[in-house]
């Protein structure tokens, strides 16, 4: 991006609301992406068939996470590379929000996500930084989305200054492996050590399978989402939350590593696009699927809309390329 490219986005950054939206990109090398599950599980054509990606899902996606919580992954590189691009992340995005000059803005930060791991919470919580991820309470965290949008103030303990200090909202669009039933399968509750589930599932098939999967409480990568009641009304929910931030006034939103293949969230995104012309919309993605992706988001009907592509890597848009070339040079 040029010096007036840059100078654009620094005075968009400090006068408007910061959303982000995360997909499957920025969890990589440690988390595969998943698109050949996706067209595996939508082109499906029985039961067995779909139990087979589902148990992909499950072992390539899902399970790794346990090793996070345990902390049993010091010596794997990939999981060092990704957990070192968001730390530098969200170190650069704290220090730009920190140094806003608004005091009318809040200090705070949407991430929006369609990952379902744990990545985000646990370098956050090793940086000492607050987020928010919409459970409240301690020996029972229960989740709802009244929990968000609750700002931190911090006072002094000598001159009783007050100062608001940044906080991530994480919003999982399709749930999160931190989510299980609550007693009475009605309410979500927070899943310290994702004992729900374990390796054991592998083992199951058929109809002792599909019950116990779908107890996980995430929405699978397929078109034809499988959802249980009580995910049901929390993934509307939360889409029309990604829909109501998008439609505030001076709402910047950026995308990084999401292909804008979900129909529902890229539908909500163009909406929004189109009725909120104060909205700024800036999708990272390669160099090679620029014309797809100016096609996805209809380019020359939206002016708010702008493509960025690295400079010097025309495979993918990596979050470190984010944090280095943008936001360390805003900060």
């Amino acid at each position: 991006m040029d010096e007036k490219g840059m100078k654009e986005l620094s005075e968009v950054i400090q006068s408007s609301n910061i959303n982000f939206l995360l997909g499957a990109g920025v969890s990589t090398p440690f988390l595969p992406l998943l698109g050949n599950i996706e067209q595996a599980l939508n082109n499906a054509t029985n039961d067995s068939a779909r139990e087979e990606q589902y148990k992909k899902y499950f072992k390539e996606v899902m399970l790794p996470n346990k090793k996070i919580i345990s902390d049993d992954l010091s010596t794997d590189s990939n999981f060092t590379e990704t957990k070192n691009a968001y730390k530098n992340f969200f170190q650069a995005l704290c220090e730009l929000i920190l140094q806003r000059k608004s005091t009318i803005l809040s200090k705070q930060v949407n991430l929006f996500t369609t990952n379902i791991d744990v990545l985000m919470e646990t370098v956050l919580e090793e940086l000492q930084i607050e987020y928010n991820d919409g459970f409240s309470g301690k020996f029972n965290p229960t989740f709802s989305l009244a929990n968000y949008k609750k700002s931190i103030h911090q006072r002094s303990l000598h001159f009783e200054h007050i100062s608001e200090i940044p906080v991530f909202n994480i919003i999982k669009l399709h749930g999160s492996l931190t989510w299980k039933y609550g007693e009475s399968n009605e309410n979500i509750v927070f899943s310290h050590a994702l004992d729900h589930f374990d390796e054991m599932l592998l083992k199951k098939t058929g109809d002792t399978f599909i019950p116990e999967y779908r107890k996980i409480l995430v929405v699978n990568p397929e078109e034809a989402k499988h959802l249980e009641s009580v995910l049901n009304v929390y993934y509307s929910e939360l889409l029309r939350m990604y829909s109501s931030e998008l439609e505030k006034e001076n709402a910047t939103l950026f995308t990084v590593g999401f292909s804008m293949e979900d129909k529902h969230i890229r539908e909500i995104t163009l909406r929004a696009a189109k009725s909120n012309p104060t909205l700024r919309i800036f999708i990272c993605c390669s160099k090679n699927s620029e014309d797809e992706m100016a096609k996805k988001m209809e380019l020359t009907q939206h002016p708010n809309i702008q493509i960025l592509t690295p400079e010097n890597n025309p495979d993918k848009y990596t979050l470190d390329y984010l944090t280095e070339n943008i936001l360390k040079k805003l900060a």
